[in-house]
């Protein structure tokens, strides 16, 4: 025959089952309910582009945040690096993500888009350039390009004029600016007389126009990259993920950039 029911022993055992369910129950609630910050290393000259972006993703992710860190590639790369927080890098250039795959930081990574590369003149200008060669005239003073060695698109400037044999000649003129944006600023405010920019950066200005087209060796690819360190590993896979379909690609284009 079975001894008496401890009453206080079911009591408190039905206690605790309520609690381990309750538990159970809330915890993937609030995790989902956690503020999220994803740190977005940025190419300069997706700045726009990036910021439609942030406030469409915003708009059906209430809890997660997008933060935007713009600058040159080669500068992103480097912070990078040296452990600024960071989940996805979109890189102006291969290179800097061929590095950081070298180095084991990249998990995942796609080419994303493709640009161009062209030589502006500020709009009311009345100087006679048409071609590359013409920055050879006494009546160019300065021509901006972006730092070679971090700014993908002074990497290309330099690639283009060495192709054309006149990067030499040009050295005294060279003005070089932090990034792509800072390029065009020169050219838009006449502190320079042409600058090297890319295709997208050109397009959204009313201050310059475009006077020639440059032919690189090889396609101005984008790619972007998911970063080993991410803190939100599954956030920033799902915006990973996002950037690579075509509604993402329809406002790429809406700023100049093709698919690649």
């Amino acid at each position: 025959m079975n001894g008496p029911v401890n009453k206080k022993g079911v009591t408190y055992a039905i206690m605790l089952f309520v609690i381990m369910l309750f538990v159970g129950c809330s915890s993937p609630s609030s995790e989902a309910n956690e503020e999220v910050e994803l740190h977005i290393m940025t190419a300069a000259s997706m700045t726009d582009a990036m910021n439609e972006l942030k406030q469409m993703y915003e708009r059906e992710h209430e809890h997660l945040t997008l933060v935007p860190n713009y600058g040159s590639s080669g500068t992103l790369k480097s912070q990078i690096i040296q452990g600024a927080p960071a989940d996805l890098f979109l890189s102006a250039a291969v290179r800097w993500m061929d590095e950081l795959e070298e180095e084991g930081v990249i998990t995942q990574r796609a080419d994303l888009l493709r640009n161009e590369l062209v030589l502006v003149t500020a709009e009311d200008s009345d100087l006679a350039v048409t071609q590359f060669e013409d920055l050879l005239q006494e009546e160019v003073y300065q021509l901006a390009i972006g730092e070679p060695d971090t700014v993908p698109a002074g990497e290309y400037a330099r690639q283009v004029l060495e192709e054309l044999g006149i990067y030499e000649e040009l050295s005294d003129k060279l003005i070089h600016g932090s990034d792509v944006r800072q390029v065009l600023t020169y050219v838009e405010t006449g502190n320079v007389d042409a600058g090297l920019v890319y295709q997208t950066d050109a397009i959204l200005s009313d201050q310059v126009k475009i006077v020639a087209e440059a032919e690189t060796e090889e396609p101005i690819i984008y790619p972007v990259g998911l970063l080993e360190g991410t803190d939100h590993p599954e956030e920033a896979a799902r915006f990973y993920q996002w950037l690579q379909t075509d509604e993402v690609l329809e406002v790429f284009k809406k700023y100049g950039f093709a698919g690649a």
